[in-house]
């Protein structure tokens, strides 16, 4: 059985989405360990931001059982994340390397955050 777009770009929010939760969770100790002058305004953003990524991933994984779409096992070598997936007993595997994962994740965060990507410097 063939996978809709749809489908494909379920799974892989609902992959993706841990790996920003745990990219802003890095960044928030980093700001806690730091010297800024504002720091607890910039954690209690990334806190929201958070929440809001959270309540993402609970709609999301709510989609996946409505649309009888399990995932099955996920795993990650040095270059690449692969996940084994069903599709009403129908199984497929996607492999997404890390370079897109985190291309992926940002494009997201510029969502949640508002942020214009295409003003956005290196």
């Amino acid at each position: 059985m063939r996978q809709t777009s749809e489908q494909l770009a379920l799974v892989k929010k609902v992959v993706e989405l841990p790996y920003l939760l745990s990219s802003l969770e890095v960044d928030k100790n980093k700001i806690s360990s730091s010297n800024f002058k504002m720091k607890s305004v910039y954690v209690d953003y990334l806190d929201n931001t958070q929440k809001k990524i959270a309540l993402e991933m609970y709609k999301s994984k709510l989609s996946l059982k409505k649309h009888q779409i399990k995932i099955i096992k996920e795993s990650r070598s040095e270059l690449s994340l692969s996940v084994d997936y069903s599709i009403r007993e129908y199984q497929h595997k996607m492999t997404l390397l890390w370079s897109k994962v985190k291309v992926d994740i940002t494009l997201m965060l510029t969502e949640y955050m508002n942020v214009d990507i295409t003003e956005l410097q290196s």
